[in-house]
């Protein structure tokens, strides 16, 4: 029996091998509290097998000694995450260290080509004692992590066709190799902005408190003061009993808000109090007529925000303000939805006031 009949004999093993690897994978970084952009997985393809073997002149006498018959690649957003799952990889399975390459740290600085982590590896002994996974023993899978730039690299390298360096012309090369170097410097880059947000927004809780006019509106300064606002609270659970409904947590409201508030020209945290203070009768009123005609199965927390900028841009009387106001910051486009909400809004602030 030729390698070829062996794999196609075998090739529903090897898929079911792949599609279990691929969901213990997702469960181990589901555990760990590692988000990833994407995982694909795939067993190898018969015709695939038979182009491999015709070039490998002689090289393979089994079927065992392929090691990328299964086979899944790891996309993150960050490059400094491909160390860490690396590192789950080697803790959760056999890995093959003389089979297994970290390409990054071959790449020449005059190298074309942006390249990542290959490992072969194998399920250990603890897993296959486990009927689920005893069939699979002594198969081997190749797993590719990489970062979402060296992704983006490689596709679109493959996409050109150029298989090798030497293939490519010598001055294109130089292209290549500028443009690697550009986009190793645009992940360290992302990475330092990613530790920055997260410096940023453990630190303007405190800032906040201490000095709310000089915290400018963002997502990350509007999350905090929502979810730490003694006053946002009490007046998010009015709102909510109005309309005889919980109050919900939404993670993009937050955008959402610094979005609609800059709109209005609401630049501060300080203007944000002073506004709720102001305006809160109106606006409680305002919701009562709201609720009255509309019907909803939740409010999101932060909503007291979000009807306190209806309030404000409803103030203005200007039918063309309130349009405007909706087509910038709402997902409606329809016109007859857009015009229902201008005149909602005309109608109950007139009523609030």
């Amino acid at each position: 029996m030729t390698i070829l009949d062996e794999y196609q004999r075998d090739h529903g093993l090897y898929s079911d091998f792949t599609q279990k690897l691929d969901g213990l994978i997702r469960e181990l970084l589901k555990q760990k509290g590692v988000r990833v952009h994407s995982i694909t997985s795939r067993a190898k393809d018969p015709g695939s097998l038979q182009g491999k073997l015709n070039s490998a002149n002689g090289k393979y006498s089994s079927l065992r000694q392929i090691t990328d018959l299964a086979a899944l690649r790891i996309i993150t957003y960050y490059n400094d995450e491909v160390d860490a799952i690396a590192e789950i990889m080697e803790q959760e399975f056999e890995i093959d260290s003389d089979n297994s390459v970290d390409k990054r740290k071959t790449l020449d600085p005059d190298r074309f080509g942006y390249l990542s982590l290959h490992y072969v590896g194998q399920l250990p002994a603890k897993r296959l004692e486990l009927t689920e996974y005893a069939r699979f023993e002594g198969l081997k899978f190749e797993i590719q992590i990489r970062s979402i730039l060296q992704h983006t690299w490689a596709e679109i390298e493959h996409d050109m066709g150029y298989k090798s360096e030497h293939a490519v012309p010598k001055d294109i090369r130089r292209s290549f190799s500028r443009l690697a170097g550009l986009l190793e410097l645009a992940d360290i880059e992302f990475a330092r902005i990613r530790e920055q947000l997260t410096e940023y927004e453990q630190a303007v809780p405190k800032q906040i408190d201490e000095k709310p006019a000089e915290v400018l509106i963002d997502q990350a300064s509007l999350k905090s003061f929502i979810l730490n606002s003694a006053y946002v609270k009490e007046l998010d659970i009015q709102i909510a009993a109005l309309a005889g409904v919980p109050v919900v947590y939404d993670e993009n409201f937050f955008g959402e808000m610094a979005h609609r508030l800059h709109y209005l020209g609401v630049k501060t945290i300080s203007d944000v109090v002073t506004l709720l203070h102001e305006h809160r009768d109106v606006l409680l009123r305002f919701v009562a007529q709201v609720f009255r005609h509309n019907r909803v199965e939740a409010v999101v927390i932060g909503s007291s925000l979000f009807q306190l900028s209806n309030v404000l841009i409803g103030k203005t009387g200007s039918r063309d303000h309130i349009r405007h106001y909706l087509l910038n910051t709402s997902n409606f486009v329809d016109r007859e939805s857009i015009e229902r909400l201008v005149h909602e809004i005309l109608v109950y602030v007139e009523e609030a006031l």
